[in-house]
């Protein structure tokens, strides 16, 4: 035996009409809302400064990492830069030493 369907009025069809009506428009606010959370300007560039600023600390880790790797290679490369951007006052310093051991003082 199946289940008689049951017999719906006119004035309760309009009520449940009314109420599925009023629960779609409760939910198309809320979702309406989320979505103008979502792309509200403010909101879209703290997530856009979160996002870069997780990308630059990995980015800092991933340099930390290969430079502690490659310390001694970094060191040499640095000691060779300053050498040679201190050449011209080093020979300078140099010569200096050189003229100033040349040099005999006047005799008495």
């Amino acid at each position: 035996m199946l289940p008689e369907e049951p017999v719906v009025t006119d004035r309760e069809s309009v009520i449940l009409s009314d109420a599925e009506r009023r629960y779609l428009r409760r939910k198309f606010k809320d979702s309406l809302a989320v979505t103008r959370n979502i792309l509200h300007p403010h909101n879209q560039l703290r997530r856009f400064v979160k996002r870069q600023s997780t990308q630059a600390k990995q980015f800092a880790d991933e340099t930390v990492q290969i430079a502690k790797k490659n310390a001694p290679i970094i060191g040499a490369i640095g000691v060779s830069a300053i050498l040679i951007a201190a050449r011209g006052p080093i020979s300078r310093w140099i010569s200096k030493l050189r003229n100033s051991k040349t040099k005999t003082p006047p005799s008495k």
